[in-house]
């Protein structure tokens, strides 16, 4: 994503299911990459993944982007936050890009998740901001937040994302032929020899 697309998601004004807004924050803080891993695991189990934008405060219903401490921009690298995550609580791992964008001497730092490969993203360890051994995590359609799946049709939506990609990728191997339908790998043979024995 170009850097013009991002200070798009930074300017936007308002939090959407794929865009969360976070206030300046250290890396260094524990509480800051418990924040980041639970908003990261819930992006990857939405269509599409998501951002998270650090150097915008919310005030009353609109978002204010000041931009981060210096500090707290440079605190936030790529090979760490991807480490601490995956390491300690995406199982499967989480794929992310940490990039740094400014404008009028204000940066902030956007993380990108990717929507999850073949298995939806489960937490594998308590921690802090609520984390749960088990738990999975999503962004709501009701209110833009990052909760724990608590319904049926939460965890209905990231199950039948599972299963499509799972369609896919047998479809590509040519495994099924089409919805329902298993494709046998020796049935050309086996038509073969029928043919040939009626001749």
């Amino acid at each position: 994503m170009s850097d013009e697309a991002l200070l798009e998601l930074v300017y936007h004004g308002r939090e959407e299911r794929n865009l969360e807004y976070k206030s300046s924050m250290s890396w260094q803080d524990t509480s800051t990459k418990a924040k980041i891993a639970k908003s990261a695991m819930a992006m990857a189990n939405i269509p599409d993944g998501g951002a998270i934008v650090i150097g915008v405060v919310k005030k009353g219903e609109t978002y204010d982007p000041r931009g981060m401490e210096q500090d707290h921009v440079s605190s936030f690298k790529q090979d760490d936050v991807m480490e601490h995550i995956n390491q300690k609580y995406a199982d499967p791992y989480v794929e992310l890009t940490v990039r740094t964008v400014n404008k009028d001497n204000k940066q902030f730092i956007v993380v990108q998740v990717s929507e999850f490969g073949q298995l939806p993203i489960i937490c594998k360890n308590d921690g802090l901001e609520n984390l749960l051994r088990g738990a999975i995590f999503t962004r709501s359609r009701v209110k833009h937040e990052t909760i724990q799946v608590r319904s049926q049709t939460e965890m209905r939506e990231i199950l039948d994302l599972a299963v499509d990609k799972e369609i896919r990728r047998l479809r590509s191997r040519g495994l099924i032929t089409s919805v329902g339908a298993i494709s046998n790998p020796n049935a050309d043979r086996l038509l073969f020899q029928q043919q040939r024995m009626g001749l």
